[in-house]
């Protein structure tokens, strides 16, 4: 026992706030409270572990008193199961020694009495923040996200809900409990935390910076017709005609406002000529020679424009630009929403962020570690007797 506080269990519930936030009332984002009348960190301390009953199997958690018969009462949210958490001690006790016991069941004790303080907190921040009445309806739309986890999510097979949740280190409480400090967050971040923190321009700007290089980056794209020329090809098949020529007509006739495409599937050697010499969208930097030549003249060029005859070994080349992305970045005004949204969801974590340092500073002022202690030992002295 005389390490107990060393051995604390950390908490992993999902929930939260604290009683020490409310001694320095910390009602919201950054509502300042003059330096005169703020508390010190030991005062707050003082101030909670003075609140504490004698009794250690007692623990008080914002003004709500904890005792070790609410750890053992029957929770139907937990889910089906064989036995109360009661019965299951009580078996355990008379088939195991001390040592065995404790070692089984100190984490899932331990785990009851830190999803009851995460239940106090959060109920303390709601009607603290939002109202007295806003804790029911809370609870209320918690439920209706285990109910719809259970229904769409699992086809309302309540044991298979129930193995996902224990997969996702949860039980029916655990993810109430998780989805109202989600909520609260929510609801917290329209309330309070936008109507006194409006989102700036600058703020956009700043955090458009931090995240074009992985979101908003646009390389640069090419994309061509173009009628090839193969010199081989043209004194293989007409031995007395000069193919630059040939490209020179076809250029002319281009010029003159005949079709491109339809002069490209006619008199075109390259592989698209079926397409009408429509190539893919492409990166320039990665057309491979000869064809790298088109890559440098189309840096010249605007969607529309016809190039050629461009001459590269072995090959005359027509060239129209159909389209052409310059690298850069998506501007500001195109991904303002998706910006915002980063930035609305930073508040949010910040939000629950604050919510579960609330829940770890209560659980920390209070001695879980004891308490889960001395009740479990005092519970197998009485099953076994040894009073």
């Amino acid at each position: 026992m005389q390490d107990a506080r060393g051995r604390r269990i950390g908490m992993y519930a999902k929930g939260g706030l604290c009683l020490a936030a409310a001694l320095l009332s910390l009602a919201g984002c950054g509502e300042a409270r003059s330096k005169r009348s703020a508390l010190t960190e030991p005062e707050i301390k003082r101030l909670t572990l003075a609140q504490q009953p004698d009794r250690p199997d007692r623990l008080v958690v914002s003004g709500e008193t904890i005792t070790w018969e609410d750890i053992l009462a029957f929770l139907p949210d937990d889910g089906p199961t064989p036995m109360s958490l009661k019965a299951n001690l009580e078996k355990s006790a008379r088939e195991s020694s001390l040592n065995r016991f404790l070692e089984e069941h100190r984490l899932v004790v331990h785990q009851r009495l830190v999803n009851r303080i995460s239940s106090i907190v959060l109920s303390k921040r709601v009607a603290r923040d939002l109202g007295d009445k806003a804790d029911e309806k809370l609870t209320e739309l918690a439920q209706q996200e285990l109910r719809r986890f259970t229904l769409e999510e699992h086809g309302g097979d309540g044991a298979a809900a129930d193995e996902a949740l224990r997969r996702m280190g949860m039980s029916r409480v655990t993810y109430v409990q998780w989805k109202k400090k989600e909520i609260l967050a929510r609801d917290l971040l329209r309330s309070k935390y936008l109507r006194n923190r409006p989102i700036t321009y600058r703020e956009l700007q700043a955090r458009y910076d931090a995240m074009k290089d992985r979101h908003f980056a646009r390389e640069e794209v090419l994309q061509l017709r173009l009628i090839d020329i193969d010199v081989a090809r043209v004194r293989a098949e007409h031995p007395n005609e000069d193919p630059q020529q040939r490209a020179k007509d076809l250029r002319q006739r281009i010029d003159a406002g005949e079709d491109f495409s339809k002069l490209a599937k006619e008199h075109s050697h390259g592989l698209r000529s079926e397409q009408g010499g429509l190539w893919r969208p492409r990166d320039p930097a990665a057309l491979a020679p000869p064809y790298d030549v088109l890559a440098r003249t189309a840096q010249k060029m605007q969607p529309g424009e016809v190039a050629g005859p461009i001459a590269a070994p072995g090959h005359f080349f027509i060239m129209k630009v159909e389209d052409r992305q310059e690298r850069g970045y998506r501007p500001l005004s195109e991904v303002q929403e998706e910006v915002r949204r980063d930035i609305l969801q930073q508040r949010l974590r910040e939000v629950s962020d604050d919510i579960d340092a609330e829940i770890r500073r209560q659980a920390d002022l209070a001695d879980t570690s004891r308490f889960v202690e001395y009740c479990l030992t005092r519970f197998y002295q009485q099953t076994r007797g040894m009073d």
